[in-house]
């Protein structure tokens, strides 16, 4: 796998790139279709700290959520993409996602 310098994976930068700029605007289909290819790859790679993520940026978008809450969301999965500590840390960055979206 080749990583970035610091921040998650270099695989993950197109579609975290295309949530950051679409995630005030876009309509739920290609930005639930960024997800979806960041759940697959983030699964293969064994990224588990991304799970809840997904699932709480999942939720949002059902919801209709846009802007802030979902560029923070982005920020965090960032974050869990970036883990390479041995262990899961999904319950910590569940928290954070329902830190986030009680606001």
């Amino acid at each position: 796998m080749i990583e970035a310098v610091v921040g998650a994976p270099v695989e993950f930068e197109s579609g975290l790139a295309a949530l950051r700029r679409a995630s005030g605007r876009a309509p739920v289909g290609p930005l639930a279709a960024e997800v979806e290819g960041i759940r697959r790859l983030a699964a293969a790679q064994g990224l588990v700290a991304a799970a809840p993520v997904i699932r709480a940026i999942d939720s949002a978008l059902a919801r209709g959520e846009r802007g802030a809450l979902l560029q923070g969301l982005v920020v965090i999965l960032e974050d869990a993409l970036a883990q390479r500590e041995q262990g899961d840390s999904s319950s910590v960055y569940a928290a954070a996602c329902s830190v986030r979206l009680a606001g």
